[in-house]
C-alpha cells in the first residue's frame, strides 16, 4: 500500500465523519459559500512574475515538520506582496498538519485565487471548499478514475471553482477530462517520493493543447523557471522550498527577482 493509498483510506473516514457532524445543507448556508470567486486561470495568464502558485503547508509524509507553527495570515500576504499568482493552502490536517481554519485565515488575508489543496474523493468536500472561500479545488489523478475525476470536475465547475487537476504519468495524463482547467505535472514519484523535472519536460508535452499547465513539486532552482517557461509552462507550484525559509513571503520575492535576472541573461545571450 503507498502513502496515497494511505491517505485515501483515511480521507474516506473523515468524509463520512464530517458529513454526520455537518450536513451539505448547513454548508450551503454559509457566509465563504457566497463569496465572489477569483480565476485562477486568469491569474496566471495575466502574470508578469511568472504564474507562481505560492503553498501555505505546515508539513508533509516526505518531509515531516517543515514550518509546523508559520502564521497564515503573515505567509500569505507576504506571497501577495511578493507577486505570487495564487495561493495553495493545504487543508488536510492529519498527514499534513494543517489547523481547521487555515484556508479561512488565507483567504481572509489575501485577494488572490486561493486553492484548497486536498485529497478530495467526494463531491461533499467541493461544497466544503466553496464553502472555505476557496476559488479553486486540487483533484488529484492518481486518486480517481477517469468517470470520477470528470463527475467531479464537472460538478466543481458548476459551483464556480476551477478545477487544477493533478498528473504524474501518462496514464493519468490519458484521464484527464475537458471539465478541467488546469492541468499540474507532479514531479514527486509517490511510490518513492523521489522528484524530477524531467517529468514536466516528458509530460508537457503530451498534453492538450491550449490548457493552462503549471510544474508542481521540487523547485528550487531558478533556472528551472525559465527552463520550463521556455517549454511552454504558464506557471509553476511551489511550497516547501518557501515555507522551510525563515520569511517564506520574501522568499518567494526573492526567489522571483532572481528568476528575472537569469532569463534577461538568457534572453541576452540568444539575442
Amino acid at each position: 500500500m503507498t502513502i496515497l493509498d494511505r491517505i485515501n483510506d483515511h480521507k474516506l473516514l473523515e468524509i463520512a465523519r464530517r458529513k454526520e457532524q455537518t450536513p451539505v445543507e448547513r454548508l450551503i448556508d454559509s457566509y465563504g459559500y457566497r463569496l465572489e470567486r477569483h480565476s485562477l486561470v486568469e491569474s496566471i495568464r495575466t502574470s508578469k512574475d511568472y504564474g507562481i502558485i505560492s503553498e501555505f503547508k505546515r508539513k508533509s509524509p516526505s518531509q515531516d515538520n517543515i514550518n509546523i507553527d508559520a502564521d497564515p495570515a503573515l505567509v500569505s500576504k507576504g506571497y501577495q506582496d511578493a507577486g505570487a499568482a495564487g495561493i495553495s493552502c493545504l487543508t488536510d490536517v492529519h498527514f499534513f498538519g494543517a489547523r481547521s481554519n487555515d484556508i479561512d485565515v488565507v483567504r481572509r488575508s489575501v485577494k488572490l485565487p486561493v486553492i484548497r489543496k486536498d485529497f478530495i474523493l467526494d463531491s461533499y468536500q467541493l461544497h466544503e471548499a466553496r464553502a472555505m472561500g476557496a476559488d479553486a479545488v486540487l483533484l488529484i489523478a492518481a486518486s480517481l478514475t477517469a468517470g470520477h475525476l470528470d463527475d467531479l470536475a464537472a460538478e466543481a465547475n458548476e459551483l464556480g471553482l476551477e478545477v487544477l487537476c493533478e498528473v504524474h504519468n501518462e496514464e493519468e495524463v490519458a484521464k484527464i477530462s475537458p471539465e478541467v482547467n488546469i492541468v499540474g505535472i507532479n514531479n514527486r514519484n509517490l511510490k518513492d517520493f523521489s522528484v524530477s523535472i524531467e517529468n514536466s519536460l516528458r509530460l508537457g508535452k503530451m498534453l492538450p493543447p491550449g490548457l493552462p499547465k503549471i510544474s508542481e513539486s521540487g523547485i528550487e532552482d531558478p533556472q528551472t523557471i525559465v527552463k520550463l517557461r521556455y517549454e511552454g509552462f504558464d506557471g509553476f507550484l511551489i511550497g516547501t522550498y518557501f515555507m522551510r525559509q525563515e520569511n517564506p513571503g520574501q522568499a518567494c520575492a526573492d526567489f522571483i527577482a532572481k528568476v528575472r535576472e537569469i532569463e534577461g541573461l538568457y534572453d541576452n545571450a540568444i539575442a
